[in-house]
């Protein structure tokens, strides 16, 4: 059977201040045939504003332009919010597009992820950047349904037999898959920690098993599995 998650377009969001940029993006994107909905977006007046209008959009991507201030007063540019996004989705694919290459390497956190505008700046253009976007997304969905298969499997063993080293591994990829798809942290690791220990679990391993369950399925919903 094949994979329906795979079969499923991306949503990717840009942000520019420019509307003709906006538009030309949008041209480019949704000509391409790479993804489902593509969604161009001026900055929002304060960065959480722009955070949260993201997280409604429910995107896979997100590609920001780098100066965000040339034609709206806001005091973030593209660096600061794909920050903001990473801080509450680890990991998320994130993008710069600039006209000011140097300035745009020098604030960012990761070069890898600057790219210029113009479509001429290197071979492939805009054709080749679209094509990593999607490279990227599934790269993150990828490992997202690595850790999701490896934790299905290691809460499939007998609790009662887990070593020491198989409840760190459960703690770290449940703490990898929420930091990863953006969910609140519902239990502390030392909570996690002590339901998979306890020696009464018969009683108690349910609180962990609802979690964990709740986990992968807001996973399974964001990949469209």
């Amino acid at each position: 059977m094949a994979d329906d998650s795979a079969a499923v377009s991306p949503s990717i969001a840009y942000v520019d201040e420019h509307a003709d940029a906006r538009a030309d993006f949008y041209t480019d994107a949704y000509q391409s045939g790479l993804f489902g909905e593509v969604h161009v977006l001026a900055p929002e007046s304060t960065l959480p504003e722009m955070v949260d209008k993201l997280f409604e959009l429910e995107i896979d991507a997100l590609i920001s332009d780098f100066q965000l201030s040339e034609a709206t007063p806001v005091d973030y540019d593209g660096e600061i919010l794909v920050e903001a996004m990473l801080a509450r989705r680890a990991g998320f694919p994130c993008f710069i597009q600039t006209s000011f290459d140097e300035a745009a390497l020098k604030a960012a956190d990761d070069v890898n992820r600057v790219y210029s505008k113009n479509p001429k700046a290197s071979a492939g253009g805009r054709e080749q950047f679209l094509q990593r976007i999607i490279l990227q997304i599934d790269r993150h969905r990828m490992r997202l349904a690595a850790w999701q298969a490896e934790l299905a499997e290691l809460l499939a063993l007998d609790r009662s037999g887990l070593n020491a080293a198989q409840i760190e591994r459960i703690v770290e990829l449940d703490e990898r898959i929420e930091s990863n798809m953006g969910l609140d942290h519902s239990l502390s690791k030392q909570a996690k920690r002590d339901l998979l220990k306890d020696e009464n679990l018969a009683s108690r391993q349910l609180s962990l098993l609802d979690e964990t369950e709740r986990l992968i399925d807001e996973m399974r919903r964001a990949l469209n599995d």
